[in-house]
């Protein structure tokens, strides 16, 4: 398996004293414990590291990887994507809350009466607007979203490594997934979560 600059160099510290937990591996590599959290489940859905409970992780070796390239990142998101959230464009604050609460998601995607994306909506801009407004209801929802052009999206053809590098580089959870031809229709979402679930199903099935 092909592994990055960063995921060798955490390969080679573990080797060389095991274990270490995620703090002092980030410590090493001069990085935040987020920043490396995806290389270390990567790393351990393949089977390269283990980690253990309050002990930390631990080299494993790399014969255990018989994972192949070409499968597990050069695959077309369009088989892993998963349904998007949307709300109209005139909803209001309250009902955005409601939407994504009812629906566990993370972020709402916004459209207009011809369903074009226009923004996007996360947790995070929900808990903010709701501190800063007492009545929900009178808000709408295009007044806290995230607008177009500000919004990365993704087609259902890219594949595994390219999309989950624009998450770490964007620093987002999800990404909409928009419609090749019409890059303003959302057809789905990809996920952080999503892309883990995707390495360790092909991990069991090793």
């Amino acid at each position: 398996m092909e592994f990055t600059k960063r995921q060798r160099t955490i390969i080679e510290m573990l080797k060389a004293k095991s274990p270490l937990t995620g703090e002092e591996i980030a410590g090493q590599l001069g990085l935040s414990v987020p920043t490396i959290r995806g290389d270390l489940r990567l790393l351990t859905a393949v089977e390269v590291l283990a980690a253990r409970p309050k002990v930390g992780y631990v080299y494993r070796g790399e014969n255990q990887a018989g994972v192949d390239y070409k499968t597990l990142y050069d695959h077309p998101i369009s088989t892993i994507m998963q349904p998007a959230a949307v709300i109209k464009d005139n909803a209001t604050l309250q009902d955005a809350i409601s939407k994504l609460f009812l629906q566990d998601v993370g972020s709402l995607y916004v459209v207009d009466a011809s369903e074009r994306l226009v923004g996007v909506i996360s947790r995070k801009d929900l808990l903010r607007a709701s501190f800063n407004n007492a009545n929900p209801s009178s808000i709408l929802a295009s007044v806290i979203m995230t607008r177009m052009p500000n919004i990365v999206t993704v087609t259902a053809d890219m594949k595994v490594n390219e999309v989950g590098q624009l998450l770490l580089k964007h620093k987002v959870d999800s990404l909409p997934v928009v419609d090749k031809d019409s890059p303003q229709t959302v057809i789905g979402k990809i996920t952080k979560n999503r892309l883990f679930q995707h390495f360790m199903t092909y991990a069991k099935e090793e």
